[in-house]
């Protein structure tokens, strides 16, 4: 009986203290939060406050994609102005993502960050420049690479600002969009939808 006992505490300070990673109904895994910072209790919120990633979308002719920086949201619409998509997002830390209304100008599968070339991310898609002159826009959630491979840097989707200025999203919403947003689509960014 006492080894059944010792068994089962090891096993629960195992799961307790092992990195946190949230599952998506579609089998992916989320390892935007950070290990041993989050209480295994607050997991079962997340991962339901954030939507799943769908597996696969269609191809679309976005035509305007509406941020909304106190929902961290992104809302995108077609030509007939009818709602493709509500994305989850992570903005700007203190105001540093630009309101205003704007065109994306340029896209790279592959980008870093200028100012620590070592934090790199994908699917780029810029539409604005911000304080420092810097491009702004969509993009995956960074990375670093080490001996270890590439290590996401922490992101809290669709809860709280966190980047530079750039709008983060989950990596398969930044390939979405990077698919299917073309050089001149509206990109309008608003503190409320009001």
């Amino acid at each position: 009986m006492k080894s059944r006992r010792i068994v089962a505490l090891a096993v629960f300070s195992f799961i307790a203290l092992s990195p946190f990673v949230a599952y998506a109904q579609d089998g992916s895994t989320d390892s935007t939060l950070p290990a041993a910072t989050i209480p295994i209790e607050t997991t079962v919120v997340t991962t339901t406050t954030v939507m799943p990633s769908p597996k696969q979308r269609n191809k679309a002719s976005i035509a305007l994609v509406q941020v909304i920086l106190s929902e961290q949201r992104a809302y995108v619409y077609a030509q007939n102005k009818s709602l493709i998509a509500t994305i989850p997002i992570s903005t700007g830390l203190d105001n540093s993502t630009p309101s205003g209304a704007f065109k994306v100008f340029s896209k790279s599968a592959q980008t870093f960050y200028e100012l620590n070339p070592s934090e790199r991310m994908r699917w780029m898609v810029r539409f604005t420049k911000g304080r420092e002159g810097g491009n702004i826009g969509f993009h995956s959630i960074p990375y670093t690479v080490t001996a270890k491979g590439e290590v996401k840097i922490f992101t809290p989707i669709g809860l709280a600002p966190s980047s530079h200025g750039c709008i983060r999203v989950r990596d398969v919403d930044a390939k979405w969009l990077f698919a299917n947003m073309a050089i001149g689509t509206r990109v309008v960014v608003k503190n409320t939808r009001k």
